[in-house]
């Protein structure tokens, strides 16, 4: 049983969907990032989501950009990312999901970054510019190096595609609340709960919901909706942001916001 089998599994027991908190890794400087991982830990998160930080990041709005533009300036490279996933390890064995771009894997090559990644301790890539039907290469080397894949579907994504999408995940499918790019809503589009139906009847690997997810509420509402799993990145981005901006820590807010949010998945 691998580590996302053993998180779904728990959570289920535990009547809760999984809260799967993200940050942009190195954001806004090594140490600090380091600091806020232990924070989502602490807080109560069963899977983490880490970016890859990038100059074009198509699928991310305004604050995952800027929180790009941070990690880059602090020195984000493929060395230190990987050193700063191992130090995550060193703490957590929970799995750790990697955000990225096709450009970044291009650049060291598939076959090298896969094994880097899963040496680091990376569990699965979601890799947002490159559907299945491109990713034969990439694929082959993360099954190579035990490591999952994620795949998104979208309230547009045709039921013969969500089978064909489900069909390739080994990890979780991540269903975007809403088409367009990352960011904190107010509030929910109401077609979450038919797209989860519609992707049960076509596939039995779980769902985690992102895209706008910002609140508790929004969290008991995905929960609601028939959810396996939770993800929230923006709101908690734009508090790290804020701290960045006062040269305070964010650790202990977001501990507590992460907290409030994990007792959110919990099912009624």
């Amino acid at each position: 049983m691998n580590r996302y089998e053993e998180a779904f599994k728990r959570a289920k027991a535990d009547r809760e969907s999984a809260l799967i908190p993200f940050a942009v890794a190195g954001d806004p400087d090594p140490d600090m990032f380091l600091d806020v991982i232990k924070a989502y830990v602490d807080g109560g998160a069963d899977v983490l989501e880490i970016g890859y930080p990038f100059s074009d990041p198509v699928a991310d709005g305004p604050v995952n950009q800027r929180a790009s533009q941070r990690a880059i300036s602090a020195g984000l490279n493929h060395s230190l990312f990987f050193s700063l996933v191992k130090e995550i390890r060193s703490f957590t064995d929970i799995p750790i999901g990697l955000l990225t771009y096709a450009n970044t894997i291009n650049h060291l090559g598939a076959a090298t970054f896969c094994r880097r990644a899963a040496q680091a301790g990376i569990d699965s890539i979601l890799t947002a510019d490159m559907p299945p039907e491109e990713s034969a290469d990439l694929d082959a080397q993360m099954h190579k190096h035990g490591i999952g894949r994620v795949y998104i579907v979208s309230e547009l994504t045709p039921d013969d595609r969500m089978r064909y999408i489900g069909d390739r995940v080994d990890s979780f499918v991540y269903v975007v609340s809403r088409p367009g790019v990352t960011g904190a809503d107010t509030a929910l589009s109401s077609s979450v709960k038919a797209t989860l139906a519609r992707l049960r009847r076509v596939s039995k690997k779980p769902a985690a919901v992102g895209f706008g997810i910002a609140t508790p509420s929004h969290v008991r509402e995905v929960t609601g909706a028939g959810a396996q799993g939770v993800i929230v990145g923006s709101a908690l981005v734009n508090m790290i942001e804020d701290a960045a901006k006062r040269g305070a820590s964010p650790a202990r807010a977001l501990k507590k916001r992460v907290s409030e949010l994990k007792a959110a998945t919990r099912h009624a």
